[in-house]
């Protein structure tokens, strides 16, 4: 009966998560970014969502609760999954980008500045339980190695410089669960206290933070110490708080230093609290004294937009979390996962974040037809940098583009490298040429030939046929796996070009002609380079 109730439960959501969230996120077109990478921790990463995409069933019957905390039924979000359901999968899937998915449970701007310039600033690094979120080689103690082992791993900085745009989604832990573990070590520091040295046995000997800090609650209704735990929950909150802005400001002109150009969306905190009720008589409201500080966090966040370029606030405080009863039979037990997003919260968290960035522009070329066959590729190039117009309102679709237009291309999107002391050996090239470094540069890195040892015709026609094998060369001669049959002139390719359109065809990079025909030694338009060149950099 309880598993008929939990699919039932599974489906409503569904479709009411279809029905709110779908039609307004379907109704924005953003901006063709190619990549979108999602930091943040266990909110981020998608901790408590399912691995069946269910709502997590937290039954309160069972004699064994653990079973909730089975790896084959949950995402922890310690290993850099991308989960389904999550809204870093929902947030890639709607921009249609590849997600660099660099979430994870335990994050906080402390190490994240870590990761970026090497720099740990952690007001209080003698903390019992503080990181083992990160004890990464599984020896009970956390030391630095075990962040440089994780970098070494995924490489935060090299990620951010080949992103288009970024979510960073920490707080949470900067601040809620830090005071949680720093107020366990204050309160239960009088080891002549058996109760209190109970719940420190018990964390030392690997108990959960939130069960522990319930038997803290309990030992302090019964002690009359509440209005102290309070006091020390609020202090510590404040001095959190200073730490963290102090590591996300860094944190932010660091991402700004390593790319420039990226765009930035800020993921704002919510109250994970909200649904936390003790008994009636209790005088702790954590729901209360949380709020101040999740305001302030987010206040921070909105301001850095005046700051920084491509800047946005996602505003997620509405975000559904699962409900807790302080009657539950596994009130403690469930704490640390029901304080995360249900399914219905990623979506609602995706549809914020979407909803920051800004709606897809025009091309400014008065020379391109709003309905030309080519203008979504065309607008994807030209967005990102791969090509450029034949001045500020043109360009000249079905002009022709020539051998040096398309290796300069190249050169451009590599970061145009440095040639000095390089050579080619052209004769139709000189060293004052205009494309004379682009050349050289493709030559020496194999991308290019000529049509014979010392001539390359800069000037000439660019074929179907000899633009492919470029592409083909440029990404590593990767093997081939396509179909010529799909080309009625197949015949008429030639040896040279046959494994490079095999590739670009099994990829996606080049189409044939409406009536069939590839034709190889049909000069491409300017209109064709910038299409072939969309389809080849969104592999």
């Amino acid at each position: 009966m309880k598993h008929i109730k939990r699919i039932l439960s599974m489906l409503l959501v569904l479709v009411m998560v279809f029905v709110l969230c779908a039609p307004a996120l379907a109704d924005r077109s953003y901006e063709p970014y190619k990549y979108y990478m999602c930091v943040g921790d266990s909110i981020a990463a998608g901790c408590a969502l399912t691995k069946d995409g269910s709502e997590t069933y937290y039954d309160q019957e069972t004699d064994d609760y653990t079973t909730v905390y089975n790896p084959d039924y949950i995402y922890y979000g310690y290993d850099y999954t991308a989960v389904p359901t999550a809204y870093h999968s929902i947030v890639a899937n709607a921009l249609d980008a590849k997600l660099l998915q660099y979430a994870r449970s335990g994050l906080r701007a402390v190490e994240f500045r870590y990761f970026l310039e090497g720099v740990y600033n952690d007001y209080d690094t003698t903390r019992s339980w503080g990181n083992t979120y990160f004890d990464t080689d599984g020896n009970g103690t956390f030391t630095l190695s075990d962040l440089d082992a994780i970098d070494a791993m995924v490489n935060y900085k090299e990620a951010i410089k080949k992103t288009d745009v970024i979510s960073v989604n920490v707080g949470s832990n900067d601040v809620f669960t830090f005071t949680l573990g720093v107020v366990l070590e204050e309160m239960t520091g009088d080891s002549d206290n058996a109760a209190l040295k109970a719940i420190k046995e018990f964390l030392n000997n690997g108990g959960s933070l939130g069960a522990a800090f319930g038997k803290l609650i309990e030992y302090c209704q019964s002690a009359l110490l509440m209005p102290k735990l309070a006091a020390t929950i609020t202090s510590t909150f404040a001095k959190a708080y200073d730490q963290f802005e102090e590591n996300y400001d860094v944190v932010m002109e660091r991402i700004h230093e390593l790319n420039p150009d990226i765009t930035v969306i800020a993921v704002g905190v919510f109250n994970p609290f909200k649904h936390f009720r003790l008994s009636d008589g209790s005088i702790l409201d954590l729901s209360g004294l949380a709020a101040p500080i999740v305001n302030r966090i987010n206040l921070h966040l909105k301001t850095l937009s005046y700051k920084y370029d491509n800047f946005y606030y996602a505003d997620v405080v509405g975000t559904e979390t699962y409900d807790m009863n302080y009657n539950d039979r596994y009130f403690w037990e469930y704490f640390g996962l029901k304080v995360h997003p249900t399914l219905a919260g990623h979506e609602f968290m995706a549809q914020q974040i979407l909803g920051t960035l800004p709606e897809r522009g025009t091309l400014p070329f008065t020379d391109v037809p709003d309905d030309a066959w080519y203008y979504d590729e065309l607008y994807y190039a030209w967005f990102n940098g791969l090509i450029k117009g034949t001045g500020d309102t043109t360009f000249e679709p079905d002009a022709t583009t020539t051998r040096a237009q398309a290796v300069t291309v190249l050169y451009r999107i590599a970061g145009s490298p440095n040639v000095s002391g390089l050579t080619e050996p052209f004769t139709d090239v000189s060293d004052n040429h205009w494309a004379h470094d682009a050349i050289v540069w493709a030559y020496e890195n194999a991308i290019v030939k000529g049509y014979d040892a010392t001539t390359f015709g800069p000037d000439d026609g660019l074929t179907r046929g000899q633009f492919v094998a470029i592409m083909h060369r440029y990404a590593g001669s990767p093997q081939v796996s396509g179909d010529l049959g799909v080309f009625s002139d197949c015949a008429d390719i030639p040896f040279e070009f046959r494994n490079s359109v095999r590739w670009a065809v099994a990829n996606g990079i080049v189409n044939g002609y409406a009536d069939g025909t590839f034709r190889p030694s049909t000069v491409i338009s300017r209109a064709q380079l910038a299409a072939i060149l969309a389809r080849f950099y969104r592999l």
